[in-house]
């Protein structure tokens, strides 16, 4: 059994509809599964430190008694809010996001971690048992939150760390001591003082916030200054294919020696394949966030053309603008559970992932396990991915995607009969059976890609004017 903490602001804080969320939480069940102790690091918040006042005052409690404290983590991470209709101006958008920046700086718990930080001492945060029997029921997007043993509470260990790359201050120093591997879910500003046999894991899924040019300097700086933290702590790297390996190596050679492998994003696969419910008309699915990347407009445009087919568009857009002009053969769903989006995805006549640029591309892979037919953008991540089970169209042409649809259509039964054909070395290659042996095995060395299997070459080429971004 390994001691593992996981360092993690896509499950220590509510944000529960990124691919980075999905790869960490699969990748939290396979350990567990294993049998390894599992702890989550957690930012201690003034509502923390609130309920835990309280609960001393009513003086039911022990004073060791964590009931009420584990109360709060869990609420706070339940508290997702990701179909809320972003209504503000951009004035008004950039006054409260200054508002909440100078709220963050000023709580004491940033503070806290601020002095730390700066006399050069490792927080050493309170651990609590975790005890989910506490709770009457859990929803169904916090049923991970089960699968860690412990909860390490740290003052203001997420919150400074933006605030630490934007005025270049020192960063957070986390001891790590006691623990055999610390996985670093994305690139985060906190130094490890680590003992010597510690592994220190960090996981690259893309670059994007470095090359693509919408997105704007002070996301890019934060990523640089974040990512130059998290390399100089880690004994390794992880990528999540092969295609963000090599374009690491290519923009980044002074880290290109440093020990990494190609571990992919997983997900489970039912015993058997899943029955389809009969619908009306050919129904597609989109699963986005409001990034110019997803490319989703050119999308609408195309689905505007082909009135004989429904889109039903998952995710949390955050922009009114968009829901309001959707024609009438398109449907916005917002954020739903991965249940509803399993049955979604389940019905639907095929997933479309017309993204730009992506790291990996997670919906294809749930796709297949459903059984459901893929039509994607021609880019070298999704060839990679997909190999010659997907219908590859041009990102930038609409006209493209209206021919990929109507084949997909056509052509419906064989695409899911082919699909169902390879389901054997999709599970071998995606399923979450072999997720921990592969993330726990050392590194092999410079040259060796871990992934054995690899699909059949598909036809075609992937467009050279998006593959570069």
């Amino acid at each position: 059994m390994k001691r593992i903490l996981f360092v993690s602001e896509s499950l220590g804080e509510p944000n529960h509809q990124r691919g980075i969320f999905h790869f960490t939480r699969e990748l939290a069940r396979s350990l567990n599964a294993e049998g390894h102790e599992l702890t989550l690091l957690v930012e201690r918040t003034a509502r923390f430190r609130s309920l835990r006042r309280d609960q001393r005052r009513a003086r039911l409690f022990p004073e060791n008694e964590h009931s009420v404290e584990l109360l709060a983590l869990y609420r706070f991470l339940g508290d997702v809010g990701v179909n809320i209709v972003d209504m503000r101006s951009s004035m008004r958008k950039t006054v409260d996001w200054v508002r909440s920046r100078l709220q963050a700086i000023l709580s004491v718990d940033v503070l806290i971690c601020l002095a730390q930080a700066f006399i050069g001492r490792a927080m050493r945060g309170a651990v609590i048992a975790n005890a989910a029997a506490v709770f009457d029921y859990l929803p169904a997007e916090l049923e991970h939150l089960k699968l860690f043993h412990k909860f390490r509470l740290d003052s203001g260990i997420y919150s400074y760390q933006e605030l630490s790359a934007l005025a270049r201050l020192p960063a957070p120093r986390l001891d790590v001591s006691g623990y055999d591997l610390v996985i670093v879910d994305s690139p985060t500003r906190i130094a490890m003082a680590k003992n010597s046999r510690a592994r220190i894991v960090g996981v690259v899924h893309d670059l994007l916030p470095i090359t693509d040019i919408r997105l704007s300097d002070v996301a890019t700086h934060l990523f640089l200054f974040r990512l130059t933290t998290t390399l100089r702590n880690a004994t390794e790297l992880l990528f999540v294919s092969e295609y963000t390996r090599d374009r690491f190596r290519q923009l980044l050679p002074k880290f290109a020696d440093l020990p990494g492998k190609v571990v992919f994003p997983r997900t489970r696969f039912p015993a058997q394949l899943p029955r389809r419910e009969p619908v009306s008309r050919p129904t597609f699915v989109v699963i986005v966030s409001y990034e110019y990347r997803k490319n989703l407009p050119t999308l609408i445009r195309a689905f505007a053309k082909l009135p004989q087919a429904q889109l039903v568009i998952i995710g949390s857009l955050g922009r009114a603008s968009i829901v309001r002009r959707l024609p009438e053969n398109v449907t916005y769903t917002g954020f739903v559970d991965d249940q509803e989006k399993q049955a979604l995805m389940g019905d639907a006549t095929a997933l479309i992932m017309p993204s730009l640029a992506e790291g990996f591309g997670v919906p294809i892979i749930e796709a297949f396990a459903a059984n459901v037919p893929v039509l994607c953008s021609d880019i070298a991540v999704f060839r990679e991915v997909a190999g010659d089970l997907a219908i590859y169209f041009d990102p930038l042409s609409s006209a493209s995607m209206r021919d990929a649809i109507v084949e997909a259509i056509a052509t419906e039964r064989a695409l899911r009969d082919r699909i169902a054909g390879r389901r054997d070395e999709l599970i071998h290659r995606f399923g979450t059976l072999t997720h921990a042996r592969d993330i726990l095995a050392p590194c092999p060395p410079r040259g060796e890609s871990p992934v054995e299997l690899h699909f059949a070459p598909s036809q075609g080429r992937p467009n050279p004017a998006v593959g570069a971004l």
